[in-house]
């Protein structure tokens, strides 16, 4: 868990969230929370008062109440978003090899995404490994590195509308996960408790869940 929270955000050296780890301007969340079977590990974006610190450690012990966390969260700004879904590892002796329709995309063959993923070409370097199912010489799904740091990378997975259904999905992230643990870092993918086809994803794939994450936005 600690290593997904260093890979989805980039931490101070009192491991208070700075900011997102990605290009995205888009404000980082007012606290995460990973819990495992074992352990509850807490962030905090780095505004947050030590007060405010101290109010949430007291509720936060063997169970995670999120109306309480709100409620507190809520005295120092408006909540406005709530994030709640597993957190999977991969078993790097199960990751098969892929079908020939499987693609690495990089500068070389670019091209691949200019249909469906244009918006990836010009964050190649950010977003690799690009892995790709191609049809008729198109990606219509991909799963690249949503976020990345020297140990580990999180799965970011598109697939067109059309192709969804296909099993096309597991496919490249399977692609994905190979090349990561390639480069040899962890891969991670994770997904929200409302999102029951990326679940189906990591069901079919054969991830073992080890967590669960929470995190809460604010204004």
């Amino acid at each position: 868990m600690k290593i997904q929270a260093s890979t989805l955000y980039v931490l101070n050296k009192e491991n208070r969230i700075i900011r997102i780890n990605e290009r995205s301007q888009t404000s980082p969340p007012a606290i995460f929370i990973g819990k495992t079977k074992k352990s509850i590990f807490t962030y905090f974006r780095n505004d947050i008062s030590q007060l405010t610190i101290d109010e949430i450690n007291t509720y936060i012990f063997d169970s995670i109440n999120i109306i309480d966390l709100c409620r507190i969260i809520g005295k120092y700004k408006k909540v406005k978003d709530i994030w709640i879904g597993p957190a999977y590892r991969f078993n790097q002796n199960e990751i098969r090899n892929t079908e020939e329709a499987i693609t690495v995309i990089d500068g070389s063959n670019k091209q691949l995404l200019n249909k469906h993923f244009g918006g990836l070409i010009n964050e190649l370097d950010d977003r690799s490994p690009i892995v790709g199912y191609i049809v008729n010489k198109e990606a219509v799904s991909v799963c690249c590195s949503a976020r990345k740091t020297s140990k580990a990378a999180e799965a970011s997975l598109m697939t067109v509308e059309q192709f969804r259904g296909k099993g096309l999905a597991q496919k490249v992230v399977y692609g994905w996960s190979k090349e990561i643990f390639g480069q040899g870092l962890i891969p991670l993918y994770s997904t929200s408790w409302d999102n029951l086809s990326s679940q189906k994803v990591a069901q079919k794939l054969g991830l073992v869940q080890y967590g669960v994450d929470f995190n809460i936005s604010t204004e």
